[in-house]
């Protein structure tokens, strides 16, 4: 399956990510626990998975080579530029685009590519709070209806050199509530699914699981 993708923003380039590239060029981060609970849960399919904020781009491989459809977007060119990680071994399905504006992810027939599961690995947090209604807006654009929004979040700050990497810092009940405008509705249950069996690519201080419709 051949994927393609239509932006006016390509890059984040106003984004501290990707003028100060500092997470997005060391993480590449997996978990093999999460691909199997991730299997488990869609017992009779193989769920296909997009990735906003993709980085190195090792979940999405390791999901491929589990037999999903799989595709990875980043702010940053910083990966592509330098082939890092796994943008040389898979760059059918790893893309750059800002996620804060709106672009579409599709098959050839210039319609959004419906998603099973969009992750989101301390990733909402890096932008800027009047940009996160288009961001989710995105989500609901690809994702299919029951489909899941998993990823993780932070309420703390990531200063380097003087610059603060993450723009939006919000308790989670306040993710919540931006989620629930979109028809969102966070799923706890499958919170403490992942939880139990430490299957989160990214664990950090808030884990969350969103279900659309």
């Amino acid at each position: 399956m051949k994927f393609y993708l239509e932006t006016d923003h390509p890059i984040a380039e106003d984004s501290p990510d990707h003028i100060q590239p500092r997470s997005t060029k060391l993480d590449n981060s997996t978990n093999r626990k999460f691909n199997e609970r991730l299997l488990h849960l869609y017992k009779n399919k193989k769920p296909s998975v997009l990735d906003f904020g993709c980085a190195g781009g090792g979940m999405v491989r390791t999901l491929i080579d589990d037999g999903c459809v799989a595709v990875g977007l980043e702010g940053s060119d910083y990966n592509l530029k330098h082939q890092r990680a796994e943008w040389a071994v898979i760059p059918d399905n790893l893309f750059t685009c800002d996620l804060s504006y709106p672009f579409t992810l599709h098959i050839g027939d210039k319609q959004p590519y419906k998603f099973d599961v969009i992750t989101a690995w301390e990733f909402v947090e890096h932008l800027p709070e009047e940009r996160l209604p288009q961001m989710v807006e995105n989500m609901w654009r690809h994702l299919n209806l029951n489909g899941l929004i998993i990823g993780s979040t932070t309420s703390l700050n990531s200063i380097y050199d003087g610059v603060e990497h993450h723009q939006t810092l919000k308790p989670m009940w306040w993710w919540s509530d931006l989620f629930a405008e979109y028809g969102f509705r966070r799923q706890v249950d499958k919170e403490s699914y992942f939880d139990v069996a430490d299957a989160w690519v990214r664990k950090v201080r808030f884990n969350f699981v969103f279900r659309y419709g």
